[in-house]
């Protein structure tokens, strides 16, 4: 198992990857970005910080287009108003959707990568039959609306390909999905994201350079209601056990970047437990989106993460970590993975994003809580855009 505490070794390994089940890298990725090496070279990093809690409405950038101060820190529900401006072709936007159960995963994505326009994707995995199919629309022939300021407005893409609408009102928001051919069969989705009263979310900037920033929304623990039909099987989307998952991601990113994220979410005796927790993407920068989510209220965990997973066999357990307290302690036992690897010039990309179980043990706010075998995944992704 390749170790991943650079917290105490300092060390920094060289990453190479071919994906694509001929090759894999002897190593992962780095531990934190380039466009912060000459902060930590100082040797100043700390692991463990305070974050500060926003709790009113804020615009992430100025009228220059630059990060505004007053936006970084993280809240309880969405309050950043995301008005990039400026900066090509650096700005990225995308809200990426993943309804999880024990049976089967259904995603759906929009995005934005500033120079290449909007984008679209949709994938299903079938963990009783271990496939995975999927459909990817794109410009020129996609009419799609702006993808929005704030995370709770609707959303909607119309090609030749499939189209998408998500709209919200106060307690729900409704999907409906059409897809000529999701793996070479016609595909269908009609369900509701339930939005429960008062439920909180993990909402946070992250800071590199003035000009180099992310807001993201990470959302979990949301009953979803409903069901994908491809062909001639249906997927029933059941809210005791089927949840959604949010990544809204707008900001201003660097050429070279990649992260680790791991998602868990799902109902463990008479409580729903979700963890959103991260790495590299936002190591050194006094901020990080890690977070509990326990019965709908949020705990921020302000201290990175410790991953430990083998590049080499994707399919082994993951485990992560907190290094500063035994807050968190889980493993992911993969039942799934996804292998990624595409290379275009001046766009490349490649990683792993491993669908399983996790189990382990949280310890926050006085609770000792034992999780067991809730669904979610683990990824290292990497990206040169």
């Amino acid at each position: 198992m390749i170790r991943r505490d650079f917290i105490k070794t300092g060390s920094v390994g060289a990453a190479s990857l071919a994906i694509g089940g001929i090759a894999m890298a002897k190593q992962s990725a780095p531990d934190y970005l380039p466009i912060i090496s000459d902060r930590m070279d100082q040797g100043k990093y700390v692991g463990h910080y305070d974050e500060r809690e926003i709790t009113e409405p804020v615009a992430l950038c100025d009228a220059k287009g630059l990060l505004n101060p007053a936006a970084i820190g993280w809240s309880r529900r969405p309050l950043q108003r995301c008005n990039l401006r400026g900066h090509w072709p650096r700005k990225k936007k995308w809200n990426f959707w993943c309804m999880i159960s024990p049976d089967f995963a259904f995603s759906v994505t929009l995005m934005n990568l500033d120079y290449l326009g909007a984008a679209a994707n949709a994938f299903l995995i079938d963990f009783k039959t271990k496939k995975r199919i999927s459909a990817t629309a794109s410009s020129p022939l996609v009419r799609t609306g702006a993808l929005p300021e704030e995370v709770e407005k609707d959303i909607s893409f119309i090609s030749n390909k499939f189209n998408l609408s998500m709209i919200h009102s106060e307690n729900k928001i409704k999907v409906d999905f059409a897809c000529r051919s999701l793996g070479g069969e016609k595909a269908v989705a009609d369900f509701s994201i339930i939005k429960p009263a008062g439920h909180e979310t993990l909402n946070v900037v992250i800071p590199w350079t003035p000009d180099r920033f992310q807001f993201t929304s990470k959302q979990n623990t949301l009953p979803t209601e409903g069901f994908v039909k491809v062909g001639d099987k249906r997927y029933v989307m059941d809210p005791k056990e089927c949840h959604a998952v949010l990544d809204f991601g707008r900001g201003m990113w660097p050429y070279r970047t990649y992260w680790n994220w791991g998602a868990i979410t799902g109902v463990q005796g008479s409580d729903i437990v979700g963890l959103n927790l991260g790495a590299k993407w936002t190591t050194g920068t006094g901020a990080n989106e890690n977070g509990i989510c326990f019965n709908g209220k949020l705990t921020k965990i302000m201290e990175d993460m410790i991953w430990e997973y083998d590049p080499n066999d994707w399919m082994k357990p993951w485990r992560v970590r907190t290094g500063y307290t035994d807050m968190v302690n889980v493993t992911l036992t993969p039942i799934f993975p996804v292998l990624n690897h595409f290379n275009l010039g001046i766009l490349e990309a490649g990683g792993a994003a491993c669908y399983g179980s996790w189990s382990g043990t949280l310890k926050f706010e006085g609770r000792v809580v034992e999780i067991n075998k809730l669904m979610g995944w683990g990824e290292e992704i990497r990206w040169k855009w």
